[in-house]
């Protein structure tokens, strides 16, 4: 048995004492190919500063590209920005592993978030080797992530010419169809899901199908293939917000809270799910349950906004204005800057009768919702009752133009009695 595999053999067992003993007696008596093998292994196996040892040794040795490339990778894994492109740099062009360079620096340039520069880098690969597929994958990885989902579609069915359905242990056909479905082709996009599901049924190709058709509004379809995975795999949690969801579409309020609660046993901290319960429950007139629903939903995702308004209208709708205002004021105080605030928090200070604050807010809603009618037919009534005459008759006039048969409007603008 070589020292090379010795080494191996103690990492497995947990001695790495010896495993650094054999490491020295390897670089010194094992033959070039089996140190080549132990590089691959220790890289897989995490070993980075044993992998540099022994890829600095053979470069030493034999002035070989490939270990250029080993240690540029070794610097990437350690965040050695300037060492990695050091090493990339000494691959010349005319050397058989400048493509496999190009290839490396495309994917770092990916992981600074510089796809343009890594996007040349590829097409620059793709010219010395037209057929090779790890370069069509890369290309169609990087455009898919991007949001370039026509390149990607392009790069995709290239590997499918090449007969290569399956890539790096990902299926081009969902590739394909989740590209197709992000450029709204329905039809393509179901075709190809099918044909990975075909290949392979998995919770992920069933889900990826079932979001077409749920962005179809086709719940029915959606919500068999959710039910599915459901069965499959039960811990699979992102399929119980789309359940729910479809369910409160279809106006099956129970079928959704029951669905939420089965989807919180697997994942208690999912926003998402508390947020569909507590509008399945406001649709039921559950109102309790969904303040439950909505509280739990903002602890734990207290940046959402949208759930801080949501909260604040039931509220508003109960008349507890001084508890909407604890939310309202949390959010304002802390720089937030949203026109439903503004406008939730100048209902709730009018009823509590602070009514600058309440003035204060109604204006600065106006230059976001001036194309609101009901925010404005209820800024307008706040303005009368302050007996601000112009501001309440721009106002109202704004507002007739977008409601103007409104007949009590037009009557409480032209009865002079009313000033």
């Amino acid at each position: 048995m070589s020292y090379s595999n010795k080494m191996i053999e103690a990492i497995q067992n947990e001695d790495l004492t010896k495993a650094a003993d054999y490491l020295h007696l390897a670089l010194e008596h094992d033959q070039t190919e089996e140190l080549y093998a132990l590089t691959e292994t220790l890289f897989d196996l995490g070993f980075l500063e044993e992998t540099k040892t022994v890829a600095l040794h053979l470069l030493e040795k034999e002035q070989d590209d490939a270990m250029k490339l080993t240690l540029a990778e070794l610097a990437i894994e350690e965040g050695k920005e300037l060492e990695a492109f050091d090493w990339i740099d000494q691959v010349e062009k005319n050397s058989p592993y400048y493509p496999q360079a190009l290839l490396v620096s495309a994917d770092y340039y990916q992981v600074l978030d510089l796809p343009e520069v890594s996007r040349q880098k590829l097409k620059e690969a793709k010219t010395l080797l037209p057929e090779e597929p790890v370069i069509d994958f890369a290309l169609g990885e990087l455009y898919f992530s991007s949001g370039e989902y026509r390149d990607a579609i392009t790069s995709y069915e290239e590997l499918l010419i090449k007969n290569h359905t399956e890539f790096a242990g990902i299926s081009i056909y969902s590739r394909l169809g989740n590209a197709y479905g992000a450029i709204g082709e329905w039809e393509e996009a179901e075709d190809y899901l099918k044909e990975a599901i075909e290949l392979q049924e998995t919770s992920d190709h069933l889900f990826q199908l079932g979001y077409i058709y749920f962005q179809q509004k086709e719940y029915d379809k959606a919500n068999d293939l959710f039910l599915k995975i459901k069965e499959l795999d039960p811990s699979y949690t992102s399929v119980y917000v789309f359940l729910a969801e479809g369910y409160i579409q279809q106006n099956k309020e129970k079928e959704a809270l029951e669905i939420v609660k089965d989807g919180l046993y697997y994942d208690k901290e999912n926003a998402s799910l508390y947020s569909m319960g507590a509008e399945a429950a406001v649709k039921l007139g559950d109102e309790e349950a969904a303040e439950d629903y909505y509280g739990k939903a903002i602890e734990r995702d207290p940046e959402n906004i949208s759930l801080v308004l949501h909260l604040t209208n039931l509220l508003l709708s109960q008349d507890r204005h001084e508890d909407a205002l604890i939310w309202l004021e949390d959010k304002l105080n802390s720089g937030e800057e949203d026109p439903q605030l503004y406008w939730n928090s100048a209902l709730a200070y009018n009823e509590t009768e602070d009514f600058s604050k309440a003035k204060e807010y109604y204006e600065k809603a106006y230059p976001y919702l001036k194309d609101n009618a009901g925010y404005l037919k209820d800024y307008a009534l706040f303005l009368r009752e302050e007996g601000d005459q112009d501001a309440f008759r721009k106002v109202v006039q704004n507002y007739l133009e977008l409601n103007p048969s409104d007949i009590d409007m037009i009557e409480l603008i032209n009865n002079e009695e009313n000033w």
